[in-house]
């Protein structure tokens, strides 16, 4: 059966070069605009299949090249019980995504960014990765192994009040079935030694944000 992958460009920054949401265009099936999301499309030259959100924040120019280029629009009153990437989430699951794909996630609206990521732990039958050129976001599996570049900043935290029986290899700082608590971020600036990591743990939910280039202080 093949896997669907969604891509949303959400409402916050651009903070990749084009040509990288280019290429995460190209291996997903469902295109998804969150608010202003659409302008980066709009830049791109690329109609997403979909326009979701309250259109709050998006310019009239680019709702109206969404508008004449075809896009499914699905609008919202700004009054509402769940927030414009939720109401994505929801939309792209229904419409059979296997795994989401997030850009453009990051700004100054921390609020916004955190209640972003919260959601991992709301749908955890589905991947959800927030990505741009520089980081990567996810939850991470009972069992985890990632090809990596030896040198990478890797950040392990818990989503729940405690997480149980977390083992690391291939960390500078390795750990054996420790415990990592929400309150408590220890698992912050661990470093990569080897090309393949491995995490696993028995429950709670651990989440990683993985800094792709070398320079992290």
């Amino acid at each position: 059966m093949k896997i669907i992958n969604a891509f949303i460009i959400s409402g916050g920054e651009q903070k990749s070069d084009l040509s990288y949401y280019k290429r995460l265009i190209d291996n997903s099936d469902i295109l998804i605009a969150v608010d202003k999301g659409i302008e980066i499309f709009q830049k791109l030259h690329i109609e997403p299949d979909y326009l979701i959100g309250d259109l709050d924040s998006a310019s009239q120019e680019s709702i109206e090249w969404a508008e004449s280029n075809g896009v499914e629009i699905i609008k919202y009153l700004p009054e509402k019980d769940f927030t414009d990437i939720d109401l994505a989430f929801k939309f792209a699951i229904e419409k059979g995504a296997d795994n989401i794909f997030v850009s453009a996630f990051l700004g100054e609206r921390l609020d916004h960014i955190l209640g972003a990521l919260f959601l991992l732990s709301k749908y955890r039958d589905i991947g959800i990765i927030f990505e741009e050129e520089f980081i990567e976001i996810s939850r991470i599996s009972k069992k985890f192994s990632k090809t990596v570049s030896i040198g990478e900043t890797w950040s392990i935290l818990s989503l729940t009040e405690k997480s149980n029986n977390i083992t690391l290899k291939g960390f500078k700082y390795p750990l054996e079935n420790g415990i990592l608590y929400f309150n408590n971020p220890i698992g912050i600036s661990n470093i990569t030694e080897n090309e393949k990591i491995e995490i696993t743990y028995s429950n709670g939910i651990l989440i990683y944000i993985r800094w792709k280039t070398k320079d992290i202080k």
